[in-house]
């Protein structure tokens, strides 16, 4: 574990404490929408660029042990709204590059907006570190698109030959986030475009939620706003085109199940309500309160 007060992006050593909460060690255990604890840690704050991060942080060795077999039970359980919102990433895709071109999806999960991209087209291939979500993956994408079971880091890809490449919640998870993304825009050919949303801790939904807010969870290491994420991409090599915003789309009943983990006031009360099966398929749109960053290299 790396324990170290300097910014991440800047190197910094002004910060300021964001959130403080002890709790359980990050462990497989309690990775993923399955866990039984909600613990954030220690998160500081850059006073200069107001990037937020966890001042305990795993190396990438132990974060690659730890996805490597997390339970996906309740996650795949999710198939539908994930499928909305895959679609809702390709349409962001598109609105800067177009098919038929060659995508990347680094932490594609089970597939899904990996399927979507090559139903629309696209020329498609997939990085993940969860053994249980390749194997799902290549399931819903059979012999369409490789699905590389690896990290980043020790994926066997090390061609510039990708017109696209996006990290869908990815940013957030990892220890060297400048690095992380180094490297996955050296993938890029010149002119690609790389596409990565995370955490705003900016967003209207951190502001009002503060503790409560859903995004605080304890294998996110890192929280941007504008200007963290698009210095994070000018250290990492990339040149900052465009901002955006992603709903996600959840059943009404998960929706509900997460903001009880997070002690949402009502929600354990709307969680039994719909926890049933009438309402098991209707689906709701959420604006987390994220942001996605778009570059060009």
């Amino acid at each position: 574990m790396i324990s170290d007060g300097a910014c991440p992006i800047c190197s910094s050593t002004t910060v300021e404490l964001y959130r403080e909460d002890q709790g359980c060690m990050l462990t497989s255990t309690n990775l993923g929408p399955s866990r039984g604890e909600i613990s954030s840690g220690r998160i500081l704050r850059c006073v200069s660029c107001r990037f937020g991060f966890s001042q305990v942080r795993p190396n990438e060795k132990q974060l690659g042990q730890m996805y490597e077999h997390m339970e996906m039970g309740l996650y795949e359980s999710e198939s539908t709204g994930r499928s909305i919102s895959a679609l809702r990433q390709l349409k962001i895709v598109e609105r800067y590059a177009t098919p038929p071109r060659r995508l990347l999806d680094i932490g594609c999960a089970s597939g899904l907006f990996l399927r979507r991209a090559i139903d629309a087209g696209w020329k498609g291939e997939g990085i993940e570190p969860c053994e249980p979500l390749v194997r799902r993956a290549r399931q819903v994408l059979g012999s369409e698109a490789r699905v590389h079971y690896a990290t980043l880091q020790s994926a066997s890809i090390t061609e510039a030959a990708f017109d696209v490449v996006t990290l869908w919640d990815v940013l957030e998870h990892v220890s060297d986030p400048i690095g992380f993304l180094a490297l996955a825009g050296s993938l890029l050919k010149r002119g690609g475009v790389l596409f990565a949303n995370a955490p705003n801790l900016d967003s209207i939904q951190a502001r009002l939620l503060g503790a409560k807010w859903p995004l605080l969870l304890p294998e996110h290491f890192n929280y941007f706003n504008q200007n963290s994420l698009k210095m994070c991409g000018a250290r990492s090599g990339l040149h900052w085109i465009d901002s955006c915003r992603r709903s996600a789309a959840f059943s009404l009943v998960y929706l509900f199940y997460r903001l009880r983990q997070h002690g949402v006031p009502g929600s354990s009360l709307a969680y039994r309500l719909v926890d049933n099966v009438r309402f098991r398929n209707l689906t709701i749109s959420v604006p987390l309160g994220e942001i996605c960053g778009v570059w060009i290299r």
